[in-house]
């Protein structure tokens, strides 16, 4: 089903899922769509497609909001290198399209995001930045064999628990984002934002 709205949910929209009516759903689902277009042009698919569970999107997107750009023991750098390293290490296209921009939006450096991106191995992370990407990726692919030896680590860089668990709860979150997206096909195109390419291979 598409959109009905007269603002035009456009090409972005993807979904395996019926796409509710935007003029059905409420104020506060409305406003985040309308932000989105001031500031991107478009609706992140992610939100058109959760737009069918409203209630579960916007508690999903406060808790999101908070983890990203609330006030925090991490720097909002930090922040989004967790979000691409882990959307790579989950092959999520479209997650990593959608954080690749924002970490070069926030660093101001085309050349870095795309490293983080496609190898963060070989980016040029900060030591700090390096330890806190190990433990998120930890996180998503051997989740199995965390010990507490896997804290010492950030905190030896003078990462508070509280900062050890904000990475945590990044990560974790963008497992259940990227598995989402996967699910039920809400994926965003490389060139809506801004055209980056081959920064990312699935």
């Amino acid at each position: 089903m598409s959109i009905q709205s007269t603002q035009v949910l456009e090409q972005s929209t993807a979904s395996w899922l019926e796409v509710p009516d935007e003029a059905t759903l409420s104020a506060e689902v409305r406003a985040i769509f309308q932000t989105q277009r001031e500031r991107y042009g478009f609706v992140h698919p992610y939100f058109v497609g959760y737009s069918l569970n409203s209630d579960h999107l916007l508690r999903w997107f406060h808790y999101y909001d908070a983890l990203q750009h609330g006030q925090g023991e991490l720097s909002y750098r930090e922040r989004e290198i967790i979000a691409v390293v882990v959307s790579a290490a989950n092959r999520c296209e479209s997650c990593v399209i959608t954080h690749q921009a924002q970490l070069r939006e926030v660093t101001g450096n085309p050349e870095f995001a795309a490293a983080v991106a496609e190898n963060y191995w070989t980016a040029p992370l900060s030591k700090r930045e390096r330890a806190l990407a190990d433990f998120a990726v930890k996180i998503t692919r051997l989740e199995q064999e965390l010990s507490p030896s896997d804290l010492a680590p950030l905190r030896q860089l003078g990462l508070s628990d509280l900062a050890i668990l904000e990475a945590g709860e990044i990560a974790a979150q963008f497992s259940l984002s990227n598995r989402l997206s996967k699910a039920f096909g809400w994926k965003v195109k490389r060139e809506q934002y801004g055209g980056l390419h081959n920064d990312f291979v699935q």
